[in-house]
């Protein structure tokens, strides 16, 4: 009778330590996805860490940037918007027929469209060499909600190579 209570308090330790071991594994393991996730969830730069990249003015929303470097010359132009405040991507109700694009003069557009995702696309009736500063314009049914907004562009080479990064920043829409 000893002997086998013995081995029931022996089988009763080794499942506690069992449990005790599993226990310390699951936290850390949880605790590891807690902290790699928390810096996952915060995928956007503060506010104004790039100021003055975009103006907003009434129902027109302005973008100056330079083209990159990399490719010879860029054939469309890529852009999205997202409401920080909603996380939400944001489809722009533009009035596209008054799109504008200048570098010291305007740039003929071959289209300009919104796709499912939300995406605005601007495309040049000919390519635009790199490294050429632009200001695209667009003209605004309605103004966006007051919010602030995270915008992302890239530009896409004549030769079909994949797209390039221009430029993101933040704006406030009020």
């Amino acid at each position: 009778m000893k002997a086998t209570q013995t081995t029931l308090e022996q089988g009763n330790y080794l499942m506690k330590e069992t449990l005790n071991q599993l226990q310390i594994v699951f936290t850390v393991a949880i605790a590891n996805t807690l902290f790699s996730t928390t810096a996952i969830a915060q995928p956007y730069p503060p506010l104004n860490s790039k100021p003055h990249l975009a103006a907003v003015s009434g129902q027109a929303y302005t973008f100056t940037m330079t083209l990159p470097k990399r490719s010879s010359n860029y054939k469309k132009l890529s852009f999205s918007l997202m409401n920080l405040d909603r996380q939400s991507i944001v489809p722009l109700p533009l009035n596209l027929k008054n799109t504008v694009v200048r570098t010291k003069n305007a740039i003929a557009l071959k289209s300009t469209f919104i796709d499912e995702t939300g995406t605005l696309w601007v495309e040049f009736n000919s390519s635009i060499p790199a490294n050429t500063p632009l200001t695209v314009t667009f003209k605004a049914q309605e103004p966006l909600l007051a919010g602030q907004y995270q915008y992302q562009i890239a530009a896409y080479p004549t030769s079909g190579a994949s797209a390039e990064f221009v430029k993101d920043g933040t704006f406030v829409s009020r």
